[in-house]
């Protein structure tokens, strides 16, 4: 897949974003936050609050309080096209993008 080795060619060149990813998942992973799956539903819904809170199946308000608490843990700037365009990157090497048709709630 061409994304990943986009993805792999500019990881040594942009730590922070690869740190961020990384530290997101490891969150993730230890909390059982969502908080991946939800970033990568927002990505691929370019921002759209209500498709993606619908597709993860929260309310639009508990769908901002996840994108502020990944921002706040991982220092992830959604607003910043460069750094959505590395975590989309940083998401699709974990397997989370492209999201699955049946959204798991």
């Amino acid at each position: 897949m061409d994304a990943l080795r986009v993805t792999d060619a500019v990881a040594e060149h942009v730590p922070s974003a690869a740190d961020a990813v990384a530290a997101l998942l490891e969150h993730d992973e230890r909390h059982g936050t969502d908080l991946p799956r939800t970033v990568a539903a927002h990505l691929v819904f370019f921002g759209d609050a209500a498709a993606t809170a619908r597709y993860v199946g929260v309310h639009t308000n508990t769908l901002r309080y996840r994108l502020r608490r990944a921002g706040e843990l991982c220092g992830i700037d959604l607003t910043d096209p460069d750094v959505r365009l590395l975590v989309e990157l940083g998401l699709r090497r974990a397997g989370l993008i492209p999201l699955p048709s049946t959204p798991r709630n």
